[in-house]
């Protein structure tokens, strides 16, 4: 899934996104950061020549690594190493610099900090290096980082109708319940590299029991994470209607709306098939063919489709033949 994607698919998140599209803002060489900023466009620093895209990642995650860091190893600071761990992985997919870089730009981070005041800087972590699907870790990711600003739309009455909202609640907990099954019952959990990855599946457990399941203001039922249940998340929201294009407001002025009506017809509409068989065969039709005499070839043309028209749609509604014979006075012979 790219960036793009998550925005169009769940645009309920809205300034939650925001966090990312400032973690992903253009770096200004001319600040304190400088001098190690440089070194993302220094062969010697990765032992190989970085791509320019690559190049643009570097610098963008070591200035983020450098401005959040903190003297405090608080939740505060787990939370904005989370978030920088959700642009990170959209960054990887986009530019497809490798796992090995990435972890080398996170050890430049600490070259700046030597000799001087300790800060805490985020620990190394992607969800790209994980045995399971990273996609399911980074959704997880983004509730726990954002599980106020959750509850919060689900308790208003008009956001919460968006079925996108709930479904992704919904994803969540279907992950949660896949990946605890799977990393407890392996063991991985006791190991330091799932390390991050339990914590996340641990703290979705923890955050989702307090802010979502059975709370009060929230209307809707989200189901109970021990239950063995399956979820059916295909027919939660139905796709999308697609419009049909409809004319433009001056073209349907333009344009007469006969209904299906032959055009030539439609001048007549209403008009009783008698009157129509006058038009045709009485000395008064005549006359009034006659009348339009100096436009011989537009009369002629619109006599010809109208007689077409008139007939086919008499033909529908009623035989000439029934016309009773005292009706052919004055007509002319056929």
């Amino acid at each position: 899934m790219e960036f793009s994607q998550l925005k169009q698919e769940y645009k309920f998140l809205g300034d939650i996104l925001k966090l990312y599209n400032k973690l992903d803002e253009t770096v200004v060489e001319n600040d304190e950061n400088k001098e190690i900023l440089k070194l993302c466009d220094n062969a010697a620093t990765f032992d190989t020549n970085l791509r320019d895209v690559e190049k643009i990642v570097c610098k963008k995650l070591l200035n983020n690594l450098l401005q959040l860091k903190n003297d405090k190893y608080d939740d505060d600071f787990k939370k904005r190493c989370n978030n920088l761990y959700v642009w990170l992985y959209f960054e990887i997919k986009k530019s497809g610099i490798s796992n090995d870089i990435i972890k080398q730009i996170f050890d430049l981070s600490e070259l700046k900090e030597k000799g001087m005041i300790r800060y805490f800087l985020c620990p190394y972590y992607t969800f790209i290096d994980q045995k399971h699907e990273p996609e399911d870790l980074m959704k997880l990711s983004i509730f726990n980082n954002n599980a106020d600003a959750f509850q919060s739309l689900l308790m208003d009455s008009e956001k919460s109708k968006d079925c996108h909202l709930k479904k992704y609640v919904y994803e969540c907990v279907d992950i949660y319940k896949k990946m605890n099954k799977n990393y407890s019952s392996s063991g991985d959990c006791n190991t330091s590299q799932h390390k991050n990855a339990c914590e996340i599946i641990k703290f979705f457990n923890r955050l989702y029991m307090s802010y979502i399941f059975k709370k009060e203001g929230i209307s809707d039922e989200f189901p109970e994470l021990s239950s063995d249940t399956p979820l059916d998340l295909n027919n939660m929201c139905p796709l999308d209607e697609i419009e049909p294009d409809t004319p433009s407001e001056e073209r349907q002025q333009d344009t007469p709306k006969t209904g299906g009506v032959p055009t030539a017809l439609s001048a007549m509409v209403g008009i009783p098939p008698f009157l129509a068989l006058i038009y045709k065969f009485t000395p008064v039709g005549k006359f009034f063919r006659f009348r339009n005499r100096n436009n011989m070839i537009i009369a002629s043309n619109f006599d010809k489709n109208m007689e077409n028209e008139i007939f086919h749609a008499i033909k529908e509604d009623s035989n000439i033949k029934d016309i009773h014979p005292k009706y052919n006075i004055g007509y002319e012979p056929i």
